[in-house]
């Protein structure tokens, strides 16, 4: 288990970069001003080159409070991130020690579960970055986020079941081109909080 984790963990890691290019530029916002307050258990396969691993999680986001574990063998807590105001919390009982700062991975889940343009927008700015929707049939089938100072996207791609009203995908796909990895997430479970 604890090379699977490894391997999951290093597929997410940006390369081997100067550490001014190695920072992975995105807001994020207070838990409380995050909606709704869901609970998602989830499957997580990574993918970098050819490494790849995964692993289960559970996303909890309740008033001030959003929350990441991530699960080892026989559902056993590996880690758990926090996030308290901006900043991240991480506490790691088993496993290898994680290859970026955890606040990568909350940026990544207010991009793919969080941010949205405004009501009847399908393009425009989001906290700095260029954000461009598109829907078919009423369904959210991608979200891009693009930046003047780099090429390429973070591409956030969403199986069945987001739509304006409820946004409870089946399946979501993080594509990163601008550290070339990509998370394919199951969602197993939503629950309302």
């Amino acid at each position: 288990m604890k090379r699977l984790l490894l391997v999951m963990l290093a597929a997410c890691a940006p390369a081997k970069l100067p550490p001014a290019e190695t920072e992975y530029p995105g807001v994020i916002h207070p838990a409380s001003e995050l909606t709704p307050d869901v609970m998602v258990e989830q499957h997580i396969e990574a993918r970098k080159n050819d490494r790849t691993g995964g692993f289960d999680a559970v996303l909890q986001k309740k008033g001030s409070d959003l929350t990441i574990v991530g699960l080892g063998p026989v559902g056993i807590r590996a880690f758990v991130l926090k996030q308290v105001g901006i900043d991240a919390t991480f506490e790691q009982s088993m496993g290898p020690a994680f290859p970026f700062p955890p606040r990568n991975v909350l940026v990544d889940v207010h991009r793919a579960f969080f941010k949205r343009l405004p009501e009847g927008e399908t393009r425009g700015p989001l906290d700095g970055e260029e954000v461009t929707e598109t829907w078919k049939d009423g369904t959210l089938v991608e979200r891009a986020y693009r930046r003047a100072d780099r090429p390429g996207a973070v591409r956030v791609l969403y199986g069945p079941g987001c739509t304006r009203a409820q946004c409870e995908p089946s399946t979501i796909r993080l594509v990163n081109e601008w550290f070339g990895y990509e998370l394919t997430i199951e969602n197993r479970r939503f629950q309302a909080l």
